[in-house]
């Protein structure tokens, strides 16, 4: 930023790469009115030495500037904290560059009737009343620096006519030489300003970069999560999935002494189709079925959101979890599955083979302490060999009789 730039008062540092947050807290610290009540302390000190000297209406009038100097300030304080939440209006800057110039010429008219024919204590506590509010004006400068240059200027130029009037002429070049060292201090000032908020800039972006590509590391892992728990030929769920949802669905039923129900479905004579038919075409084949396996479960295609899962066992035999079924609604719903494979059509399939069947093994109780994952599954595969044995498309159940224990098998639906 060129010197004959800041001293624009408009002029605001790093505007175009600060955020409106950095702009709004500026701006509210530059609206700050505990500086102006300090320099109108000063000030008051200063017109308590001149009255007690004999200098009464000088000091009396002094003060009355600093104080009209500083009431300004307050009034307009107040109204840029009490405005509407929302983007800052230009109207706010351009009353704090007002109230600022306003304060700079009334510091240095009142240091200047302060100064003029006052004794030398008077004059020393001015002078150095007067240094106080020039370091605090530049002090903030790196901000708006624009405002603190002409209000430094104000200062130190009225004090400087004040004095060369009583015939102090030494205090002009004095005044110019403070003027070029508070100068070069403003300078670094912005350019430390702005090393600042380029830092922050910096740090900002990078912290929204981080931010996304942490964003895009959790969405990766949880596709990956889900891709760990599904069968890549099917899509459904694979077997260890099942188990984990098996376990907290028997944990879920002993609890709640709910009922819970598990089929277990095989592909009637699959190895033979495989043989006659080819790995691909077997492929095909279990796809489709999942496919119809799955939408005869829910009822549309989609698992609903009761717990139910579908999930492959291994290699042509699938797994139903039907919480809350007890045995009739569990055996309608494997009926169900039954008749929809069988009416899956398989001849777009390589060399068109025939309509499959499935045979399954179903198992329902009222889970209680002795129910376990390890009794359910083993009283379904009995079941399913069962079915096997029967003649296969059928569906065979596994008896549960009061004391849980999941062993007998009844007679299966063809």
């Amino acid at each position: 930023m060129r010197f004959l730039e800041m001293w624009n008062p408009y002029t605001f540092v790093g505007r175009e790469i600060a955020s409106d947050r950095q702009v709004e807290e500026t701006l509210r610290e530059l609206y700050s009115s505990k500086p102006h009540i300090a320099a109108a302390t000063g000030i008051g000190l200063a017109s308590l030495t001149a009255g007690l000297s004999g200098a009464v209406w000088t000091g009396v009038l002094a003060t009355l500037v600093a104080l009209v100097c500083l009431a300004f300030r307050i009034v307009i304080e107040r109204l840029f904290l009490a405005r509407a939440p929302g983007a800052l209006d230009p109207k706010w800057m351009r009353l704090f560059v007002t109230g600022s110039l306003l304060s700079g010429f009334g510091w240095g008219l009142s240091g200047a009737l302060l100064l003029y024919g006052a004794s030398p204590a008077t004059q020393t506590i001015t002078v150095a009343v007067a240094c106080a509010i020039a370091q605090g004006a530049a002090g903030r400068a790196y901000m708006m620096p624009g405002t603190a240059f002409i209000n430094i200027a104000f200062v130190i130029g009225q004090l400087s006519i004040a004095a060369a009037a009583d015939g102090n002429f030494v205090f002009l070049p004095a005044g110019l030489l403070y003027f070029s060292f508070l100068s070069s201090f403003v300078l670094r000032m912005v350019r430390n300003r702005l090393r600042q908020l380029r830092s922050e800039q910096t740090a900002d972006r990078l912290l929204a970069e981080i931010t996304e590509k942490n964003e895009l590391l959790r969405i990766a892992n949880e596709a990956l999560a889900t891709k760990a728990y599904e069968d890549p030929l099917t899509g459904l769920a694979n077997r260890r999935k099942f188990d984990r949802v098996f376990a907290e669905a028997v944990a879920a039923a002993q609890r709640d002494r709910s009922a819970l129900s598990l089929m277990m479905i095989d592909v009637d004579h699959f190895k033979s189709f495989n043989d006659t038919y080819g790995h691909q075409a077997g492929d095909e084949c279990l796809l489709s079925l999942s496919r119809a396996i799955k939408t005869a479960i829910s009822g549309n295609g989609g698992l609903p959101d009761d717990g139910s899962l579908v999930a492959r066992y291994g290699g042509e035999e699938f797994v139903a979890l039907l919480p809350g079924e007890d045995r009739a609604g569990a055996l309608a719903i494997a009926e169900r599955v039954r008749l929809a494979v069988r009416l899956t059509a398989l001849d777009a399939l390589p060399n068109a083979p025939p309509r499959q069947t499935v045979s399954i093994g179903l198992v329902s109780c009222l889970a209680g302490p002795a129910t376990t994952r390890e009794a359910m599954l083993a009283a379904a595969d009995e079941a399913l060999y069962e079915a096997k044995k029967q003649g296969r498309n059928r569906v065979c159940v596994a008896a549960t009789p009061g004391d849980t224990r999941l062993k007998a098998l009844s007679g299966g639906t063809a």
